[in-house]
């Protein structure tokens, strides 16, 4: 019989183990607040971009709507995928929303003073819209030890029965506008990966730069998260062969990750389905926690398991 993830009538009052937050949390960021941490993820409950807040990262309480309000030019609903970075003394918030017209999904982005919000959005229109390639979703900022920020982000082609493309962009200093021009770097070319490649979270160690991203279908265990390195930001990357985080018998289909950084760990967020419940809106995708280490090119990730990483 397959062991279910623990589902406390209150997740306020979730034990300290994986699922760290059992309801529907989809594609989760974990940022540092002060001598705690918010988490950022998907609409949901009522939320544009819900919000957890842990002091220990084991533990974890609902917060109010990172973004009350989208920009003037999208609807609110639709918010999917926002990640967020530091720039300067303020925070900005990439996410994934309705565009004008068409009906296709796009990037947007807002501004904050806190990681929790409220981040705020007075633009005219989308940051990127690849209207031709089938939208613009999942931007992950990242910014190298050099100083220079980059936007990665998906064209949407699986909607539209293109190809999807990872892709990457100089952002300004301040992390507002884009500067030169966009650069395809990887797209849905291994057999694991099936239709489509999209999430990409870039984090550089020891002069490596490891993308990591998820493929194949997010409604399924076959969903899982592949990783590639290159020697640039802007590539060329090199991908493994196989993913490295896969569906185990307590977590199916994880995915979307987020990397952060405690006491010198880097732990990865991502979301996985109850195996019993693939699809299910109850309890949906829920937040997890694994361990990456890193040696030269090659990287480890704890598998999805009940229990936290060691020391959480």
């Amino acid at each position: 019989m397959t062991p279910e993830p623990a589902q406390p009538s209150d997740p306020t009052e979730a034990a300290a183990t994986n699922p760290v937050w059992p309801s529907n949390f989809p594609d989760p960021q974990v940022l540092p607040d002060g001598d705690g941490w918010v988490a950022i993820a998907t609409n949901g409950n009522g939320m544009n971009v819900q919000t957890l807040v842990s002091d220990d990262l084991a533990t974890w309480s609902q917060g109010s709507d990172a973004l009350p309000q989208v920009a003037s030019w999208s609807t609110s609903g639709k918010v999917w995928a926002p990640e967020a970075h530091r720039f300067g003394d303020r925070w900005v918030m990439y996410y994934t929303t309705m565009a004008p017209d068409p009906a296709i999904q796009c990037i947007g982005l807002a501004v904050a003073d806190d990681p929790k919000g409220p981040y705020r959005d007075t633009s005219s229109q989308p940051l990127v819209c690849e209207e031709e390639q089938g939208g613009s979703i999942d931007a992950s900022p990242f910014v190298a030890s050099d100083g220079t920020a980059y936007l990665y982000w998906k064209n949407d082609g699986n909607a539209v029965g293109m190809d999807t493309w990872i892709s990457v962009q100089r952002l300004s200093p301040d992390g507002l506008r884009l500067e030169g021009e966009p650069k395809r770097l990887i797209r849905q070319d291994l057999p694991w990966e099936g239709q489509l490649v999209e999430a990409p979270y870039v984090w550089e160690r020891d002069g490596v730069f490891h993308l990591f991203y998820s493929a194949n279908d997010y409604g399924s265990d076959r969903y899982a998260v592949g990783h590639a390195t290159a020697s640039s930001p802007t590539g060329p990357f090199r991908k493994d062969d196989e993913p490295v985080l896969t569906s185990t018998d307590v977590a199916a289909g994880p995915g979307h990750c987020a990397l952060f950084e405690q006491d010198g760990r880097v732990l990865m967020a991502y979301h996985a389905w109850a195996p019993d419940s693939i699809g299910s809106e109850v309890p949906g995708r829920t937040m997890w926690l694994s361990e990456v280490t890193f040696d030269g090119a090659a990287v480890t990730v704890t598998p999805p398991a009940t229990t936290l990483p060691e020391g959480l």
